[in-house]
């Protein structure tokens, strides 16, 4: 073996509207425009918003969106995705490790908006859920923020320092809240919403703290390479 990854950095992606999406996982469109109507309803409320990572003509709701009855579809769905994937992932029992979402709040980004690098402080996971998004109205990039080189960098796809993502609606990425990232500037005339939020943990028990995941293999991040540099991943 030749290579280990080391440290990475999970995301997880999962479309709420993909097809086959069991009801109680799955959203669909008419849900999607009823949180738009929502959201457009929020705007009119409350027309200034906060301004956090959002820059020039993005809007920003308050924190809330988990409070409200509309949105609790769209919550309840969230909390399934990381109870199926995330708490699996990471050896933790549903059951007495439990996942809620502390707050939540709406995003309207119009032409020229765009979201600043931050981080989410003060808790595990964060994430967003696009409700209207066709993928070209600025992307999500992460950035990384680990020096991996101090001299000179030669240019390789498999160094980069940092990774754009074009999300379409439907689609919920989850990831650690201390992952860098920003939201590039809307270059079309259309309106992207999203939701973003925050997620905490309860512990029922001291042994709930620790992840215990069966049958791991601490070698999982390990690779051949074949013979023009390309990871050869393990066969069970």
């Amino acid at each position: 073996m030749s290579v280990r990854l080391i440290f990475p950095t999970t995301l997880f992606h999962r479309n709420f509207l993909q097809e086959n999406m069991p009801e109680s996982r799955g959203v669909d469109r008419n849900y999607l425009q009823m949180l738009v109507d929502e959201m457009d309803a929020m705007r009119r409320r409350d027309p200034k918003g906060r301004m956090f990572s959002n820059q020039y003509t993005g809007w920003q709701s308050h924190d809330g969106c988990e409070k409200n009855p509309i949105f609790q579809k769209c919550m309840n769905r969230i909390i399934t995705f990381y109870n199926d994937e995330v708490l699996p992932y990471h050896g933790l029992d549903p059951s007495v490790a439990e996942l809620w979402i502390t707050n939540s709040w709406g995003n309207i980004n119009g032409r020229d908006a765009w979201n600043a690098p931050h981080l989410h402080n003060g808790c595990w996971f964060s994430g967003v859920f696009y409700i209207q998004a066709d993928g070209d109205e600025g992307r999500l990039t992460m950035i990384e923020t680990g020096n991996k080189v101090v001299s000179d960098f030669p240019g390789s796809p498999r160094m980069q320092t940092s990774i754009p993502i074009e999300p379409k609606s439907g689609e919920c990425i989850l990831f650690p809240s201390g992952a860098m990232h920003m939201v590039e500037p809307n270059v079309t005339e259309k309106e992207r919403y999203s939701i973003s939020f925050n997620v905490g943990m309860h512990y029922k028990n001291d042994d709930a703290r620790q992840g215990n995941i069966d049958n791991y293999d601490e070698n999982e991040y390990l690779f051949d390479l074949d013979e023009k540099g390309n990871p050869v991943t393990k066969s069970k």
